[in-house]
Formats: C-alpha cells, structure tokens, sequence
C-alpha cells in the first residue's frame, strides 16, 4: 500500500504546484483557495491518501501518517 500512497503524494506534489500559481497570481480573481480549479483535484488527492492512510496503517499511526489539508499544504 505504501507505494500507492507515495505515487499519490506525488501527483498531488505536482497538482499543488498549479495551485499555487493559480493563487498567487491573482489572474483568476478567485476570493478563496477552494474557488481555484486545481483545488479539486488536490482536494481529491488528500482524500485518497487518507484513506489509504487508515486502511494501511494501525490506528495508532493514522495521525502520524496523514496528509494536512489542502489549505496546510499551500
């Protein structure tokens, strides 16, 4: 599973990126982080990962191991 996890982390590493730019340059006049298209998708990847996150991992590690929200992570 944590290959599954690390290939995911990329791809979010990687959507994370559009993101940003799409928030900082001010292009778009989106009011909030969520209004940005790529937030979806980076929004989705977070999902996934947690889930595989709990599913793979011991209760005990779950917190240890999951990904930060999108917000966190810009």
């Amino acid at each position: 599973m944590d290959h599954a996890i690390d290939r995911l982390k990329t791809f979010l590493a990687a959507e994370l990126e559009w993101l940003r730019e799409e928030w900082r340059d001010g292009k778009g006049g989106y009011k909030k982080l969520s209004d940005c298209p790529s937030y979806k998708a980076c929004k989705a990847y977070v999902d996934a990962i947690n889930v595989l996150v709990k599913a793979y991992y011991h209760q005990e590690y779950v917190e240890q191991y999951k990904c930060r929200s999108v917000k966190e992570l810009i």
